[in-house]
């Protein structure tokens, strides 16, 4: 329910809450005097307002907000104050964003891409270990150039991007070329195995398919004979079904190997991967897989191969001074092992966060080896924090992205429509201010915000302070 009606479950507890009170109150065979009204202790000022305006608006998406605040302080404002309220404070979150020091984060390896709302496309790119947003444009198309531009106006505001993490759009290439950028570039990979299971399903579907075909002429041939049916539909039939079912095994067992070819890090024995091994794996896989029905698919992959192991060269980068501190404090003969157990750990505990379960009782038995591993043992723990946050970083997938997306269109949609791009663009300066500055209620990144992980400092703890509205 909190889902369907886009609430917290605190919120829906203390709906539930109110509607059992009325029930109660209903169902009382005497009228009960009505309560007197309270005079407020809070002083409802134009700041007060603004807050709440903004609250219900970032993250609370109630509308109409009309009713709301006279829901709240038995008052209301005019359609054209909170239009008024919300164009303001979205110029302002526009320059507070723009004045924020991002150098923090270093040399980032930005993950871009972009959605659509009433025609427009918005253009993102993030910092997909902090989660922050490091620019959100609405532009008039998605070519070269708009995004060359988008990659110049995110540099001039302080990121330095050292590489990106995209899918594989064909303008993508050529927006670099128009921003005088050249970064090594990742190939988001969820994506290409999401378009390989699909292939695999769709082989599966027409084995099925002539699986009935064959069912049904034996069908015919039972009630009556024909030798003509028989040799000239039958026999065709048969070697149709046994050719799908080959094509679909094959592709199966090389999809899975393809997909191996694409690991960081192996989850059997948590060796973190050779670049060399997995090249030539990757090659095999794809000749072995180039069948007619997946060939559209294979040769985007072609195009694509020398992109699709960026990541094991970036970890390789940072591996060199991780390394040299093992040694340096006398890991060096167990770094093997040392690295194995942690990299196992972390590559498992991946797996159940993107759902699979089926990795369950691998996941529990990594578990407990990590912990034995680390236990009351503070330099190990740190050596095994620092591990994580290389492998985090060394970023494959477009997935954070996709969250970011969900919820942008989440609050998007509950707005329903903008005038103008203008408009469009006000509000989404909010959002990624408000974002940014958000406290993760939960998981691995829990009670600290975008900024917070990526050690920026806007100014404030309160997004709504820094756009002229503090705590009264």
């Amino acid at each position: 329910m909190a889902n369907v009606f886009v609430l917290s479950r605190t919120a829906l507890y203390e709906l539930i809450h109110r509607v059992e009170q009325q029930l109660m109150l209903r169902a009382e065979p005497l009228a009960l005097p009505a309560p007197e009204k309270q005079a407020s202790t809070v002083a409802i000022t134009s700041t007060r307002l603004g807050r709440t305006v903004l609250t219900a608006s970032l993250p609370g998406k109630m509308a109409p907000l009309r009713q709301m605040l006279n829901e709240a302080f038995d008052q209301t404002r005019s359609i054209g104050w909170i239009s008024e309220l919300l164009t303001a404070a979205g110029h302002k979150a526009g320059r507070v964003l723009h004045d924020i020091d991002t150098s923090p984060l270093g040399t980032v390896i930005a993950a871009r891409d972009e959605t659509f709302f009433q025609g427009s496309p918005l253009l993102l790119l993030i910092d997909p270990v902090s989660t922050v947003i490091l620019l959100a444009q609405v532009t008039d198309d998605r070519k070269a150039d708009t995004w060359g531009a988008a990659l110049l106006i995110a540099q001039e505001q302080g990121v330095a991007i050292g590489g990106l993490v995209e899918d594989m759009a064909r303008m993508y290439g050529k927006s670099q070329e128009a921003a005088a950028l050249d970064v090594p570039v990742q190939k988001d990979v969820w994506h290409i195995q999401r378009d390989g299971s699909q292939l695999l399903r769709d082989l599966e579907r027409t084995a099925f398919q002539a699986t009935h075909q064959v069912v049904k002429l034996e069908k015919k041939l039972l009630r009556q004979w024909d030798d003509t049916l028989f040799d000239e539909k039958y026999i065709p039939a048969v070697r149709q079904e046994e050719r799908r079912y080959d094509q679909h095994a094959a592709l199966a067992e090389w999809l899975s190997h393809f997909v191996d070819a694409l690991e960081l890090v192996d989850w059997r024995s948590g060796e973190i991967r050779d670049r060399a091994l997995n090249e030539w794996l990757l090659e095999e896989s794809l000749t072995a897989i180039d069948q007619p029905r997946v060939q559209k698919w294979v040769k985007t992959l072609r195009r694509h191969q020398a992109q699709l192991l960026t990541a094991l060269d970036w970890l390789a980068t940072a591996w060199q001074p991780y390394g040299a501190q093992l040694a340096q404090i006398g890991f060096a003969d167990q770094q093997e092992s040392f690295t194995q157990i942690v990299a196992r750990h972390w590559r498992l505990q991946q797996a159940l966060i993107n759902g699979h379960r089926s990795f369950g009782q691998h996941a529990q038995a990594a578990t407990a080896a990590f912990e034995t591993l680390v236990a009351a043992d503070s330099q190990r723990r740190l050596l095994a924090d620092k591990l994580w946050a290389l492998l985090n970083a060394a970023c494959r997938t477009s997935s954070m992205m996709e969250a970011i997306n969900g919820l942008l269109k989440q609050f998007l949609h509950n707005h329903q429509a903008f005038r103008r791009p203008e408009t469009l663009q006000l509000y989404l300066n909010l959002f990624v201010l408000w974002h940014n500055m958000r406290v993760f209620e939960r998981g691995k990144r829990q009670e600290k915000s975008p900024y917070q992980l990526a050690g920026i400092d806007p100014g404030a703890d309160d997004w709504l302070t820094l756009l002229g509205y503090p705590v009264t």
